[in-house]
């Protein structure tokens, strides 16, 4: 018997699902099918279709969702609340379904009115809506808007009217920055937002009582041709403080609100230069706080100053809450100053100083490794009285690859302790420029010591210590440089048969030698794409590790001859560099295209034939080229002879290049779909005669492995559990000539033993 493929077992599933729903609408009734705005004015038709399409989305309710012709959560929604009804249905209409929405539920005359008002308030006025019923289907009706108006009015002059000197000089040296330009559509939303960016100028200048609301606009449409004129001015009778800007008077700081201690004895003052620290414990030292007051004594009020001060005492996390108070002092008005005066109190929950966890947890990885792991931590959040956080855990655990065919056999059990200090500060022996603007910077200590046993292999100790700065250079960019990166391996014991595939490959024998890595890494991140409402956002990470080539000078000015030997161990010079490009294309409201290139090359230098093992590059998996399976693509054209773990340690190279387009898709609540296509490979950067077809070569463009494939992905918004399913589409191991794939026999077992990719993973591939 012909076996059916399971995704189309499903699909026929859910187009059965998505029949007719008209057998349940009742006799009285008619389905509200669909709505369309049309409008009328002397304009260019593509205006009028971007109008028409935003007025759409104003008419409520909005009719019932649609999908691939039907009304699948609708008809789960009469089969659960029908005679009929299951627990399949029920759990359907709970997750997914959605109550009828009937054309006497639709107030018409309320939807017009609506619709002529956002059209007034974008210009239009005179405007006159009816509407007329689409009623060529029997059980369900739509509904055509049409809204006839005259041509817009436009701005032609913009400026203020009657507003006190010091006020209208502030704003008027603004205007260069005003989001109402000469030309443009008469549009109300514009004009509020004209406002809001006025009184933003205004809170940055001093004045701390001043409002949005207080501004109001006139305008002059007597003018003819269309055009308007447009005059901001100062609402009547506003609060009179609002007319003046504030300075800093006084800063008390309160380190330890809400304290069971905080309130028992007289608390201490300490007078510093900018600030005042009040409080009953010792925690926190007085002058570290100067780091995060960004707003002075005597100095103007500024709204983003002290909100930033909010965030950066906030990020360095050692207070749950940080509320900052301004007030007006009394008799604030001095002598020859025309500035009125304001006492900012900071106030600041610290968190529970320790912290102790432990975790048991099931673990799955990109490179398809799964199995339980125990960890422990020891957290304190101010270590040295200055917010500093110091970390102490242990980690347990032991993997094994569920991913079945070429690679089999591969298991782990791994056992570590490290410790972290985080500064909240650049400790440096140079004065470092910090950007006020733009979080804290940091300094971070790490060192920690792991044991790695793969089960028939080797067992590999591993000790890491690490110095670094990170620091946001703006809004969306990350700074991170590890002047001190030292990694030192041994390799403690070996099977017969990794003994095996070692002098097999004197690259990856070399690779494993090489035990201590002296580098020193630096990371450069771009990522806008915390800003959801634009079409396109970008992520952009270079990456750059250098290793061994201090060492390597202070033996050429201390020996005649290098070894690149230090403390009787050898180690690694190379030097490593790769850029991860990724670009996000909003297609509506939900929809998304997502292209990414990577690409990543190590250069080895000295006596380093490849890089070390660590740090070598591998492709195929589920967050590389999803059709081939974890470590089975490449290097080059090669191909492993075995299919076991031998396999497994081969298929690294120092370069790497990587190419995915994927099309993201809301499926129903809760559930997203993909479809994409992968593109990648490894090469390595020296001939390996243990690996023929290995070696980067101007031929790099035949050698890429291609697949394709659709995804699903359960999206909650804590996190995203991700389904795929791919198949090769260009195998780069075949004869040339042959590597494109022309045949998919989906209905036969072996052709999808060996062809189809599962990969299960956590959160999107990228």
């Amino acid at each position: 018997m012909k076996k059916i493929n399971l995704l189309a077992v499903i699909a026929m599933l859910f187009l059965f699902s998505a029949c007719g729903v008209k057998k349940y609408v009742p006799e009285d009734e008619r389905l509200f099918s669909y709505a369309e705005v049309e409008v009328e004015y002397e304009s260019r038709e593509r205006d009028k279709k971007s109008i028409g399409s935003e007025l759409q989305g104003l008419v409520r309710p909005q009719p019932n969702t649609t999908l691939l012709g039907g009304r699948p959560y609708l008809r789960w929604h009469y089969r659960a609340t029908g005679e009929k009804s299951n627990f399949i249905n029920r759990w359907l209409n709970k997750r997914f379904g959605e109550e009828p929405v009937y054309l006497s539920e639709v107030n018409i005359e309320r939807n017009e009115q609506i619709i002529q008002n956002r059209l007034e308030n974008k210009g239009f006025f005179n405007t006159h809506v009816t509407h007329r019923k689409d009623t060529t289907k029997k059980h369900r009706t739509g509904i055509i808007f049409e809204a006839v108006t005259e041509a817009p009015y436009h701005l032609r002059n913009y400026t203020t009217e009657g507003i006190p000197d010091r006020l209208d000089q502030l704003i008027k040296e603004s205007m260069d920055e005003s989001l109402l330009e000469r030309g443009m559509r008469y549009d109300l939303t514009s004009m509020r937002a004209e406002r809001n960016r006025i009184r933003d100028h205004l809170l940055e200048n001093g004045y701390f009582y001043f409002s949005a609301d207080y501004l109001l606009f006139s305008m002059d449409t007597a003018i003819g041709e269309r055009q308007f004129d447009l005059f901001l001015q100062l609402k009547p009778d506003i609060p009179q403080e609002s007319i003046f800007p504030y300075k800093i008077k006084e800063i008390f700081l309160y380190p330890d609100q809400g304290l069971p201690t905080a309130t028992a004895g007289s608390p201490d003052t300490v007078e510093m230069e900018n600030y005042t620290v009040i409080s009953t414990t010792d925690q926190f030292k007085p002058r570290r706080f100067g780091d995060y007051i960004l707003f002075e004594k005597g100095g103007l009020y500024k709204k983003t100053q002290s909100d930033r001060t909010r965030q950066r005492l906030f990020s360095i996390g050692a207070f749950g809450f940080v509320n900052i108070r301004h007030r007006e002092v009394e008799s604030s008005v001095e002598e020859g100053d025309d500035h009125r005066m304001l006492e900012s109190r900071i106030y600041l929950s610290p968190l529970s100083k320790i912290g102790l966890r432990a975790e048991l947890q099931a673990v799955t990885k990109s490179n398809n490794f799964m199995g339980p792991v125990m960890t422990g931590e020891y957290r304190d959040r101010n270590a040295f009285g200055g917010g500093e956080k110091f970390n102490l855990g242990i980690k347990l655990g032991y993997e094994t690859q569920i991913t079945g065919g070429r690679q089999t056999g591969l298991s782990a059990l791994e056992a570590g302790v490290y410790g972290e200090l985080i500064i909240p500060r650049i400790v440096a022996p140079i004065k470092w420029r910090d950007n006020i603007a733009y979080g804290v910077p940091r300094t971070r200590v790490n060192l920690s010591y792991s044991f790695l046993s793969r089960v028939k292999n080797y067992q590999l100790q591993s000790a890491n210590f690490g110095f670094a700065y990170q620091w946001n250079g703006s809004r969306y960019v990350y700074h991170e440089i590890k002047p001190i990166a030292l990694t030192y391996t041994r390799l403690a014991k070996t099977s017969d048969e990794f003994e095996e595939i070692l002098k097999g490959n004197p690259f990856l024998q070399r690779s494993f030698e090489q035990q201590f890595i002296p580098g020193m890494e630096y990371s450069f991140t771009f990522n806008n794409k915390s800003l959801r409402d634009r079409s396109q956002n970008y992520f952009i990470q270079i990456r750059a590790d250098i290793s061994g080539n201090l060492f390597n000078l202070a033996e050429e000015v201390l020996k005649e001859e290098p070894e690149q030997i230090v403390f009787g161990r050898e180690y690694a010079r190379y030097l490593r560099l790769d850029m991860d490009f990724r670009y996000y294309l909003s297609l509506g409201e939900e929809s998304q295209l997502v292209a990414r290139i990577f690409g990543g090359m190590g250069k080895p230098l000295g006596n380093s034939l490849s890089l070390p093992y660590i740090k070598q590059y591998f492709s195929g998996g589920p967050n590389s080229v999803r059709a081939f399976r974890i470590r089975s693509l490449g290097p080059g054209s090669y191909q492993p002879e075995e299919t076991g773990t031998r396999s497994f340690f081969d298929q690294a190279g120092d370069i790497r290049i990587e190419a995915n387009l994927e099309y993201r898709f809301p499926m129903f609540p809760y559930f997203n779909g993909a479809f994409f296509i992968d593109a990648g490979n490894i090469w390595l950067f020296n001939e390996n005669e243990v690996l023929p077809g290995g070696k980067f070569s101007d031929q790099w463009v035949n050698e890429l492995g291609v697949g394709a494939g659709f995804g699903i992905r359960l999206d909650i918004d804590l996190f995203v559990i991700r389904l795929d399913l791919a198949t090769p589409l260009r195998k780069p191991w075949l004869e040339e000539g042959e590597r494109w794939i022309s045949s998919f026999r989906f209905g036969k077992k072996e052709w999808r033993r060996e062809n189809l990719s599962w990969n299960i993973a956590i959160g999107y591939p990228f």
